[in-house]
C-alpha cells in the first residue's frame, strides 16, 4: 500500500475528540456564530442566477440568504427577510422577477435590495427613508460556476479563503459544466458525520464493495490545505490490489472501455492496462465537436477526485462531471441534518447551444432511501443507510471519544480547523 499526505497547511491534527461536537445542542449557537458565520459557504450554482432577474434562497441553519443578480448584472446576497416586519420575503425556491414584494404589507424591493416602495408611507410618524430601509446584505462571491456567501463583517476575499486548493482544480472548469439533478435527502445525523463520511477511505473496503472493482483505494494521494480543506485522488479504471486481480475486466470496467468505443474482451488477462487504456483513448476522441481533454492529466482523466471545502462541501468529480453534496445542519437539533447532492455534466461543446431544462429538487427522508425508493447512487445510498446508526450510537453511554487512524487524516484536518475556529481564533 502507498498511501501519499501531503501537508500544505503546517497544522497539528487532534488523534481523539469527545463526542460532545456531535451530539450536545448546547454547542449548536457557538457553532453557527463560530464556525458558519466565519467563513464562506457554497450557496449554489452560477446557472441558476446567470440572467438579470434570477434568483434561489439558500438556507442554512437559522438562515435563509437570497441571492439575486440585478440589472445591471452584479450578484447579490442578502437576507431574506422584510426590513418592515421581519416577515420572510421570498417563499420560491428560485425564480426570476424584477422585485421583490412582501406578502404581508407589500413592501417591494429591487433585485439590487433596495427598498422601492412601501404603502402609506405618511403614517410613519418617525419617517420612513427608502434608502435606509433596503435588504440587509451579506458578501457573496464565485469561483469556477459555483455561489459562495459570508455571513460575517469583513471576510478574508474567498480566493484567499479557497488558496492554492483553486490551483489544483483549475483543469476542470466547472463553470462550464450544467445541472442535471438535484437532490436534498433528510438525515438523522450531525453534519460533522457526513463531513468525516466523506473524509475517508477507511471504511471503503467494508461498506462500499463495488468499489474493488472500479478503483484503487490503497494508492490513494490526500492534500491537506489551510483553513480545514483538504483532497483526494484515487486511481481508477483499475481495481483494488488488496484482492485479486480478476482475469477479465469487472462489469464496472468493461463499461467504462465500452463508453469510450473500446473492446473490454481485448482486455482479457490485462485488467490492470486498463487505466492508461482509457485515458490514451479520451484524449484520442478530444476534438471541437466532442470535449476537449487536452488539459487534463491522464490522472484527471481517469481517477476519482474528491476534494472538501471546509465547513460542509464535498466535491465529487471527474473530467466529464461533477457532484456537489453539501451537509447543512438543523437549526436546533445536532442529530439532523438536509444533505444536498447536486449533479453537473460537461456535454460537448456542440450540444451547448440549447441548455440543459434545470432540474427541481427533489427532497426526501432517508427512509424513502431505505425503502429503495429514492436513489442518490448506489455508494452514497449506503452512507445514508449507515449514519442514522453512527448518530444513535453517539448517543450511547458506551461511547466516549472518537479515536482516529492515519486513514482519516483528512478527517482530523477537517476536526482541527473546527477546533481552531470554535476557539474563537478563526476569522
Amino acid at each position: 500500500m502507498s498511501r501519499a499526505i501531503i501537508d500544505h497547511s503546517g497544522t497539528s491534527r487532534p488523534d481523539s475528540f469527545t463526542k460532545a461536537r456531535y451530539v450536545d445542542a448546547g454547542l449548536l449557537h457557538d457553532e453557527w456564530e463560530r464556525v458558519f458565520c466565519s467563513t464562506w459557504l457554497l450557496a449554489g450554482v452560477e446557472q441558476d442566477v446567470r440572467r438579470a432577474g434570477d434568483f434561489f434562497v439558500f438556507s442554512i441553519g437559522p438562515e435563509q440568504i437570497l441571492v439575486s443578480r440585478a440589472a445591471d448584472d452584479r450578484l447579490h446576497a442578502f437576507y431574506n427577510v422584510c426590513q418592515h416586519r421581519g416577515l420572510r420575503l421570498v417563499h420560491a425556491p428560485c425564480g426570476n422577477t424584477r422585485f421583490f414584494r412582501c406578502g404581508y404589507h407589500a413592501w417591494t424591493y429591487g433585485n439590487d435590495g433596495s427598498l422601492k416602495a412601501a404603502p402609506h408611507r405618511e403614517q410613519f410618524s418617525q419617517g420612513l427613508d427608502l434608502t435606509s430601509r433596503g435588504l440587509k446584505a451579506v458578501h457573496v462571491d464565485t469561483w469556477d460556476g459555483m455561489v459562495f456567501v459570508h455571513l460575517g463583517v469583513k471576510p478574508e476575499p474567498l480566493s484567499e479563503f479557497l488558496g492554492e486548493l483553486t490551483g489544483h482544480l483549475e483543469a476542470y472548469r466547472f463553470h462550464e459544466m450544467e445541472v442535471s439533478d438535484d437532490q436534498t435527502c433528510y438525515l438523522n445525523c450531525n453534519w460533522k458525520a457526513v463531513v468525516d463520511n466523506f473524509g475517508e477511505l477507511y471504511h471503503v473496503d467494508f461498506l462500499h464493495p463495488q468499489h474493488r472493482s472500479m478503483v484503487d483505494c490503497c494508492n490513494d494521494t490526500v492534500h491537506l490545505f489551510r483553513n480545514g480543506h483538504t483532497g483526494v485522488h484515487v486511481p481508477g479504471g483499475t481495481v483494488n490490489p488488496r484482492f485479486p486481480i480478476p482475469q477479465e475486466p469487472t462489469p464496472i470496467l468493461s463499461g467504462r472501455l465500452q463508453e469510450v468505443g473500446l473492446d473490454p474482451a481485448d482486455f482479457s488477462g490485462r485488467v490492470l492496462d486498463i487505466r492508461a487504456a482509457l485515458a490514451e483513448r479520451k484524449r484520442a476522441l478530444s476534438d471541437e465537436s466532442a470535449i476537449d481533454y487536452s488539459p487534463f492529466s491522464d490522472e484527471q482523466l481517469t481517477d476519482a477526485w474528491q476534494y472538501n471545502l471546509f465547513p460542509n462541501v464535498v466535491l465529487s468529480f471527474g473530467a466529464d462531471y461533477i457532484w456537489i453534496m453539501r451537509a447543512r445542519p438543523h437549526p436546533t437539533d445536532p442529530g439532523r441534518t438536509e444533505f444536498d447532492k447536486t449533479s453537473l455534466v460537461r456535454r460537448p461543446v456542440s450540444e451547448r447551444a440549447t441548455p440543459l431544462p434545470r432540474p427541481s429538487r427533489e427532497v426526501f427522508e432517508y427512509d424513502a432511501v431505505l425503502r429503495g425508493e429514492k436513489s442518490m447512487t448506489i455508494t452514497i445510498d449506503q452512507d445514508v443507510e449507515l449514519l442514522k446508526d453512527v448518530q444513535s450510537g453517539m448517543m450511547s453511554r458506551g461511547f466516549d471519544y472518537v479515536w482516529l487512524s492515519e486513514e482519516e487524516a483528512r478527517v482530523k484536518h477537517f476536526h482541527a480547523e473546527w477546533d481552531r475556529r470554535m476557539s474563537g481564533t478563526g476569522e
